[in-house]
């Protein structure tokens, strides 16, 4: 016998509900079968006539298709659905430097929209595809996705797609099939850095975080050595990663020894830029350096910045999620390179 989450929901809802969660988990894939009206009748203690309006509104919402002799299966839509922009959910890390900028501005945007923004914190100690199954469950539909370093599986977020979520992935260098992603232009970044600075190509260094598989770290890197293939690549433990500060002293005074005998030196992240400056002004080293995100300190110790244009990036997010929610919108995945602004 079916037991609901949710006793004052219509049976059939559950029905629905949970055959949902069947699909996400990937025991139902995308264009396979699934078990005839008669065994998951069996299977959730229903009637046959509960199951049949639950697989009646899963075929209007475009989740699985119904062929007279064939059967019914899953049958995803990854197109535009039609929708509104009354709730938008932001799952993104709050101890990021940069999140209250990013809120602030996905927050204008959606005001001026009339849009609820609501906000889950990524999960600690929890699987990111249980956090984001949770929302749609609670048939919030909107998600902006901030993930930083956690990963999900790509299928995962399309299964999502699929079963009516409008998504867009922020801060993500690489282009999804069938979503949308917003990124700064991390290549471009560098770019501006290099053409402000003017180093010397055989003493450049790049001082980077040790998690190359996080999209924007790593295309910053590509584009350094791209400009400067004998460059210096220096990596501090990601671990330290929101707790710069923190960073032992004997990895800032290795950094600090590398960074002797370079004449500039480009940081794939203000937190860095700041905390590996400071040391090094203190032990007497003077360098051209240059730094992806504003921070604190920039001026002072005359680090030429690439700030993020945060604004852009909302507007461009809140678009992305208006085109899913519209039928005759055109809309299609895209991947969008956001300029940075040079401080």
């Amino acid at each position: 016998m079916l037991e609901l989450e949710h006793p004052n929901k219509a049976l059939y809802l559950s029905i629905r509900d949970r055959i949902c969660r069947q699909i996400f988990d990937g025991i139902y894939p995308d264009g396979t079968p699934i078990p005839s009206e008669r065994t998951l009748a069996e299977e959730f203690g229903v009637s046959r006539v509960t199951v049949r309006k639950a697989l009646d509104l899963l075929e209007q919402e475009r989740i699985v298709s119904r062929v007279q002799g064939s059967g019914t299966r899953v049958s995803l839509y990854l197109g535009p659905r039609p929708g509104d922009l009354e709730i938008v959910t932001v799952v993104a890390p709050a101890q990021n430097q940069f999140f209250a900028r990013v809120i602030d501005a996905v927050q204008t945007c959606a005001d001026a929209r009339d849009s609820l923004l609501l906000f889950q914190q990524k999960p600690d100690g929890i699987p990111l595809e249980k956090c984001l199954f949770r929302i749609y469950r609670k048939g919030l539909r909107n998600l902006i996705l901030w993930k930083e370093d956690l990963s999900i599986a790509p299928e995962a977020l399309l299964r999502l797609k699929g079963l009516g979520m409008r998504i867009v992935l922020f801060d993500e260098a690489s282009a999804y099939s069938a979503l949308d992603t917003v990124c700064l232009d991390n290549a471009g970044a560098v770019q501006m850095l290099a053409d402000r600075l003017a180093p010397d190509p055989a003493s450049c260094a790049f001082v980077t975080w040790d998690k190359p598989e996080i999209g924007s770290l790593q295309s910053r890197e590509r584009k350094f050595l791209s400009l400067f293939p004998d460059g210096k690549v220096i990596r501090i433990p990601y671990r330290y990663h929101n707790l710069e500060q923190s960073i032992p002293e004997e990895i800032l005074q290795q950094v600090i020894r590398e960074l002797d005998h370079v004449s500039c030196v480009l940081y794939a992240v203000g937190e860095l830029g700041i905390v590996c400056e400071s040391a090094a002004r203190r032990a007497g080293i003077f360098h051209k350096a240059g730094m992806i995100g504003m921070m604190q300190g920039a001026r002072e110790l005359e680090i030429q910045t690439v700030e993020q244009d945060f604004t852009a990036m909302a507007e461009q997010i809140c678009r992305c999620l208006e085109e899913q929610n519209r039928i005759d919108s055109g809309w299609r995945p895209r991947h969008y390179s956001i300029p940075g602004i040079l401080l």
